[in-house]
């Protein structure tokens, strides 16, 4: 941030693009907090993008509410959350564009930790806000994200200071406008699921850097929009969520490590609906199986996915990527699925085994 003559400082233009479906309840405690940010109002827009809502939410912001700062797109009906934030991404006049969940409320501190963040390295390209449960206020709703080289995630809680992440969750987080363009956003394929690891990925891919950010604080009321755990998703949230890891590996992977981590995921995941049959849950593991399937069933798109990401996006060899992944756990990954299957949050305690730097 440069500094004023008056003393202040010259903060970059925000665009806060948050995405709705049927979320007519939260929207006022959303807007209501994202306009009271203590940040210049000058400085940043807000941008509604929603999904075909039919519980009064559009006209709730345009007619009862009022608030005319706030930018509306309409969608007839559900797109999906990558290809809306993609709508949004392409209107956002900002510098930095900020992706936010409807069921937030956010501190008012949040943009200015977000942009100093930003401002740490000018190869910082994402940030993650540091969100806490809406309930009760005290409770961690996410961590600091990292991915194995297998693509199985794990969470832990934050640090005093801003630190590297391997991705950011996509229900509050921060991208470099030119970033978003530089990798062409979202992929509108994933519809929704696993699409905030493939972006922090390609980001990474492309030179990027992702942190967390400990002092942006938003409060979030998870499984206000979709299922809280992986449990208590929809069947067709499962299928698409298995079917965009394999997307994700295949896309961005070189084909050495590819080949090497591939069987190992497919072994991974069957004992994942052994567990769930045991477990006797049908209906995941038929959505799991769903998965599999889209995958088999698109190759042929994935490979022309996967040769723009190696041909256009890769910046960087997969060593320098893997430097930021977590080491391969099961007995984390067991942990994970037993405790999402109880319906709590797995968020691990001390120091990730990765590089920080």
């Amino acid at each position: 941030m440069k500094p004023h003559a008056s003393g202040g400082y010259d903060w970059p233009f925000v665009s806060i693009v948050v995405i709705n479906l049927n979320g007519k309840k939260w929207l006022e405690k959303c807007f209501k907090s994202v306009l009271a940010s203590d940040y210049p109002h000058n400085r940043f827009e807000t941008i509604l993008v929603d999904n075909g809502s039919t519980d009064g939410s559009v006209e709730f912001v345009e007619n009862v509410w009022k608030y005319p700062e706030i930018k509306i797109i309409q969608n007839r009906e559900n797109v999906g959350w990558s290809p809306a934030n993609n709508q949004g991404m392409k209107v956002a006049k900002g510098e930095i564009i900020v992706c936010l969940s409807n069921d937030m409320e956010v501190d008012s501190r949040w943009l200015k930790e977000i942009v100093k963040t930003m401002r740490l390295d000018q190869t910082v390209g994402i940030v993650q806000c540091n969100s806490i449960s809406m309930w009760d206020r005290k409770t961690l709703d996410s961590g600091m994200n990292f991915l194995d080289k297998y693509g199985f995630a794990y969470s832990y809680t934050p640090q005093e200071t801003p630190r590297q992440v391997f991705f950011a969750e996509g229900m509050a987080f921060a991208i470099r406008n030119q970033v978003s363009k530089e990798i062409r956003g979202f992929d509108d394929y994933y519809f929704m699921e696993y699409d905030d690891m493939d972006l922090s990925w390609r980001a990474r891919l492309a030179g990027y850097k992702v942190f967390f950010c400990p002092t942006s604080i938003v409060y979030h009321g998870r499984g206000g929009t979709v299922g809280g755990t992986y449990f208590e998703r929809n069947t067709r949230n499962i299928g698409q969520y298995v079917r965009n890891h394999f997307v994700t590996l295949i896309k961005n992977y070189e084909l050495k490590n590819l080949l090497q981590v591939l069987p190992i995921v497919l072994s991974v995941q069957f004992t994942k609906v052994l567990f769930l049959i045991r477990a006797r849950n049908q209906r995941l593991v038929l959505a799991t199986l769903r998965g599999f399937s889209f995958v088999f069933k698109d190759m042929g798109l994935i490979m022309q996915k996967r040769m723009e990401v190696q041909q256009r996006v890769r910046k960087v060899s997969d060593a320098e990527v893997l430097k930021f992944m977590h080491p391969f756990t099961p007995t984390l990954l067991h942990s994970f699925l037993a405790s999402q299957a109880r319906g709590k949050r797995f968020i691990l305690n001390g120091c990730p085994p990765v590089r920080s730097g």
